[in-house]
């Protein structure tokens, strides 16, 4: 079974995004795949490099670069969504002056149209 994850909540305000990261994790350990982890809207969060947590704290977007690193899935963000949002791709940033890398490197801009192909290949699209 394929699965695509689109997490659509930040990563700390609600339980959508620990919840989308406890359900891959449990996904890819029963030997299922997930192709792609989208995040959208307020999901982008998650790619933000710049959050700093106690370190008695889980923190979501190493966990996010474990899978990544683990099991060599593409953790994709939306590059209107990040915009609207602030965290832009290195791409918008370098026309920036005094510009600070915000999105963690392990993330890829992927636009919907890339999405929507993606789709057809998979089993089940689970949205967090």
């Amino acid at each position: 079974m394929n699965y695509i994850v689109i997490v659509t909540g930040p990563p700390y305000d609600t339980q959508n995004s620990i919840s989308a990261f406890l359900f891959s994790k449990s996904v890819l350990e029963l030997n299922f795949s997930v192709s792609k982890i989208f995040f959208y809207a307020s999901g982008v969060y998650n790619s933000n490099s710049m959050i700093n947590l106690p370190s008695n704290e889980f923190n979501v977007l190493n966990g996010w670069i474990s899978l990544k690193k683990t099991y060599n899935i593409q953790l994709c963000i939306c590059p209107s969504s990040a915009c609207r949002r602030g965290i832009l791709s290195n791409e918008s940033t370098k026309k920036i002056k005094n510009y600070q890398k915000i999105f963690s490197s392990f993330f890829k801009c992927v636009t919907l149209m890339e999405l929507s192909f993606s789709i057809h290949t998979c089993d089940r699209i689970v949205q967090f």
